[in-house]
């Protein structure tokens, strides 16, 4: 319940729920429960989903809006990570449309991938106010333990398979050899283990085959190259060196060298249009916007990027038609200047060399010419225009 009301105002039923993990398995459970806990309460209240996070000012503004369309409200962030690294005053704002929502039910849920519990100015503001959970993962086994999981982390998975799986249960040589096999992964080893059991085949055997290699989305790796998630990419690309399959944009599945052909092809084409949006907004006197922690903003792109830098930046590339960039949409605009704030020139083009020098371009032809072709549109986005 929110504080005393003021004159004429009704006591507001009112709900804050922040839960912040390191894994974003635990998290969607945790936001799952939520959800479910409200329709349960209010079958005919309004959920509205804030995905991806919006601007605080928004954020206030249906905090202290009452709806339209329902008396009972839950408003859910599923990636609310952003907030806790606002700066105080924005924080104080979010703060008090927090301690003050508008009449009627109001459920709200922050659902955060945070690797600690949070603290800073937002945490400090919203001190003693609704319900606040960590959920931290269990330490992993010391590297003399000699085991893939360590106690906790088994007791955790365990704990997990019981409640998505229970008909796994009676099956202990099974569940035994889904741990081995899947490791630390909990939204891996729930999905195998409810594959497990859709196929009523519970034998350690059929365990084991539940490890085949693993699928990744080309749309997941290009998404992490834009934000700068470096830890990310690693992963992925040790992934496919160990024979995991590439999904692409096209519905194909590639494996071993066509992977790795096909994500050099994209490394490269992400390096030159990186390296020509850079140039281009150097030319447009956007330099000073070139900057990472400018782009990682959650609000750059609908408030800074497409407002105010896209028409400058479109205005030289119309001036400017060798480098082609006239014809390419906001978006694909937006996502080679992130990247392009994230490096200078100069790595750019010493990154697109190697991967030209390495043979980036055999997945897009096999026409011995096309690396030569790639680097001949290198230079020209290099060159000044006549």
């Amino acid at each position: 319940m929110s504080g005393t009301p003021g004159p004429g105002r009704a006591l507001k039923p009112f709900r804050l729920r922040v839960v912040t993990s390191p894994d974003e398995y635990l998290l969607e459970k945790a936001r799952k429960a939520f959800q479910a806990e409200f329709q349960g309460l209010f079958p005919q209240g309004e959920m509205v989903v804030a995905d991806p996070p919006w601007e605080v000012g928004r954020l206030c503004q249906e905090l202290q809006t009452p709806s339209l369309f329902a008396a009972e409200r839950l408003i859910l962030v599923p990636a609310a990570s952003a907030y806790f690294a606002l700066p105080p005053k924005a924080c104080q704002a979010l703060g008090a449309a927090l301690k003050d929502p508008a009449p009627g039910v109001l459920w709200v849920g922050l659902f955060a991938e945070l690797t600690e519990a949070p603290r800073g100015p937002l945490a400090a503001e919203l001190e003693g106010l609704g319900e606040w959970d960590h959920l931290a993962l269990p330490p992993p086994p010391k590297p003399w333990e000699d085991v893939k999981l360590s106690r906790e982390q088994k007791s955790l998975l365990k704990e997990l398979l019981a409640q998505e799986v229970p008909q796994l249960a009676e099956h202990e040589d099974v569940l035994d050899v889904l741990l081995e096999t899947h490791g630390f992964s909990p939204r891996t080893l729930c999905q195998a283990a409810q594959g497990l059991v859709a196929s009523q085949e519970l034998t350690p055997e059929a365990a084991r085959r539940t490890g085949g290699r693993p699928t990744l989305a080309f749309g997941d790796l290009e998404k992490a190259l834009q934000q700068g998630d470096w830890p990310k990419i690693a992963s992925a690309l040790g992934q496919l060196a160990e024979g995991a399959t590439l999904a692409t944009f096209r519905g194909e599945e590639a494996s071993g060298r066509r992977a790795s052909d096909l994500v050099a092809g994209f490394l490269a084409r992400a390096c030159l249009q990186a390296l020509t949006v850079r140039l281009l907004a150097e030319r447009a006197g956007l330099a000073g916007e070139l900057s990472p922690q400018k782009v990682a903003h959650p609000a750059w792109y609908p408030r800074e990027f497409k407002p105010r830098i896209y028409p400058k930046l479109l205005a030289a590339a119309q001036e400017t038609p060798e480098l082609g960039l006239a014809e390419r949409s906001p978006w694909s605009l937006h996502v080679s200047f992130r990247l392009a704030a994230r490096f200078p020139k100069e790595r750019l083009v010493a990154a697109l060399g190697t991967l030209l020098r390495s043979g980036a371009l055999r997945a897009e032809a096999a026409d011995p010419w096309a690396a030569v072709v790639l680097s001949y549109g290198s230079f020209l986005a290099a060159s000044k225009s006549s």
